[in-house]
């Protein structure tokens, strides 16, 4: 358990009709500011700002950068940083991730797209025929017993320590193929977790290819969209998938999994891949 993602708080608890005072442990949210450097020039220039549980930081910047597009591999990253020109409380705030001369970035595009929200004006068909000319399309050729499927939220709720402790934390888990859990990263923030996942696997240099991403929220087109730059044949979710990702797994060739519970799930694209 991470011991900077929380934090202790004096409460009053209300509980069958009494009152006491009593500690509780709390999830920290806090900012953390991205900002890129081209290698070789001065320039710097701010990315994003992220709210996140502190914590796993190098390993959500690497995956955000994938997930965006703006890097290929981990190897197009020089060097990555806290930021020192800062005041001691916001030394763990801001990170300076230098990308290697040979990398192309269109600084003005990358930050327009950060800038766009859920509000941006353009219809599911528009965004979705947008997303899928860059994204791959998988090949998946096992057939995972549905057994192993259903185990897998359990799985995920034992690996959630930073839950345990708060209620308030999302988590995401990659699991191989044959069960082996392979990780788990949580922070206050779905889309957050899965970057860390994502960043973590890519700094280990392992393949993504015969994995299933287990998520413990909804699955929105975000999230199939990350599982499908990183070339996740599977996504399961302990809650409901959008009308857009559903999209997106389809034309991604992901096989995409909602409603996980002991007995009953349902599959929404892809069912070839879960033998019954």
């Amino acid at each position: 358990m991470s011991s900077i993602a929380l934090k202790n708080y004096s409460i009053i608890k209300y509980s069958d009709n009494k009152k006491h005072q009593t500690d509780d442990l709390v999830a920290i949210e806090e900012p953390l500011q991205i900002v890129l450097i081209h290698s070789g020039k001065d320039q710097e220039t701010p990315l994003t700002i992220t709210m996140r549980s502190p914590g796993n930081d190098y390993e959500l910047a690497i995956g955000l950068l994938y997930s965006e597009g703006i890097i290929n591999t981990i190897n197009d990253i020089e060097h990555i940083r806290y930021c020192t020109n800062v005041s001691e409380e916001n030394k763990k705030n801001k990170l300076k991730i230098t990308l290697k001369a040979k990398i192309v970035v269109d600084f003005d595009h990358i930050q327009r797209n950060f800038l766009s929200n859920s509000s941006c004006g353009i219809c599911g068909k528009q965004l979705l025929s947008q997303l899928c000319e860059v994204l791959p399309v998988q090949t998946f050729t096992q057939k995972i017993p549905i057994n192993l499927i259903l185990k897998l939220p359990e799985i995920l709720k034992s690996e959630q320590l930073l839950f345990k402790h708060t209620g308030g934390i999302h988590a995401c888990a990659l699991v191989a193929s044959n069960g082996i859990l392979l990780a788990v990263k949580e922070d206050i923030g779905r889309h957050n977790a899965f970057d860390k996942l994502i960043g973590y696997q890519l700094t280990k240099k392992e393949p993504f290819k015969n994995t299933i991403a287990v998520l413990s929220g909804r699955i929105g087109y975000e999230m199939a969209q990350k599982a499908a730059k990183a070339g996740i044949p599977i996504v399961v979710a302990i809650g409901a998938p959008t009308s857009l990702a559903i999209d997106i797994a389809q034309q991604a060739g992901i096989c995409l999994i909602g409603f996980v519970k002991n007995a009953s799930l349902n599959i929404y694209t892809n069912p070839e891949y879960i033998e019954a």
